[in-house]
């Protein structure tokens, strides 16, 4: 438990002081931003200021082109800079577990993300300091889905950046498997098609649509993100382990 704490602080405190973590940081705080002020001058919004949280967390185009590909640009450097700079093997020899290694990893890249929405959600409070009544249940409820995607997000960037030291392949690769998991499911969502149960059951933007923008905290969503978040962890101790046999 020593050996993984302090792995975990080492993580966080890389994070904390790499210059590109805050680049990445600064991007999406600019992009969000941006976004943001566009729908507060849109007539939508003027209308109805209790639709921004879900144009914010869930309907936004832009936060769907970005929310997949942040979060491996995070990760990459967890593994695939160590393997570049020849610094995975001493730690995977070192006296700590290899699932401690992947757990203080991904919990280290999972806290600095908080960051990332910490941000978002300050618009809002920058909001509301303007007397705008805001319906907080539908920002907290988006803010959570939003949250819970990114930590499968951030979980499957691992599992690309576990494989080699390039980094192009870890955040590409990361990216990929994230739009996947987004867009395949909801192509096969379709009426008469024989998937159409298993593509409905991992429709990512049904689930934040119908349940976390408009205030539903389903049980199924809930469940899902930590299960398919533990698959890809899983997947990174396997290649891990495998490294012994297979470099």
């Amino acid at each position: 438990m020593r050996a993984f704490r302090a792995l975990f602080m080492r993580e966080v405190w890389s994070l904390c002081v790499s210059p590109f973590s805050f680049v990445l940081l600064g991007f999406w705080y600019l992009l969000n931003g941006i976004f943001f002020t566009y729908l507060l001058s849109s007539e939508t919004i003027r209308a109805d200021v209790d639709g921004l949280p879900q144009y914010m967390f869930g309907s936004g185009v832009l936060v769907w082109l970005l929310l997949p590909a942040f979060p491996p640009l995070l990760t990459l450097r967890l593994f695939a800079e160590e393997h570049r700079l020849g610094t995975l093997e001493p730690l995977l020899t070192a006296p700590v577990r290899d699932i401690e290694v992947v757990l203080a990893k991904y919990l280290a890249a999972c806290v600095f993300f908080l960051a990332f929405w910490a941000g978002v959600l300050a618009l809002f409070i920058v909001l509301a300091s303007f007397n705008v009544a805001l319906d907080w249940s539908l920002i907290f409820s988006g803010f959570y889905g939003s949250l819970m995607i990114s930590l499968l997000f951030l979980a499957t960037g691992l599992w690309a950046s576990a494989w080699g030291g390039n980094l192009l392949f870890a955040a590409a690769g990361g990216t990929a498997i994230n739009f996947l998991l987004l867009f395949v499911p909801v192509l096969f969502d379709q009426q008469g098609n024989p998937l159409q149960g298993l593509a409905h059951a991992m429709n990512i933007p049904d689930m934040v649509d119908r349940g976390f923008t408009v205030g539903l905290l389903d049980s199924y969503a809930l469940a899902y993100f930590p299960l398919v978040a533990g698959l890809f962890l899983f997947l990174t101790w396997v290649r891990l382990v495998s490294r012994r046999w297979v470099p």
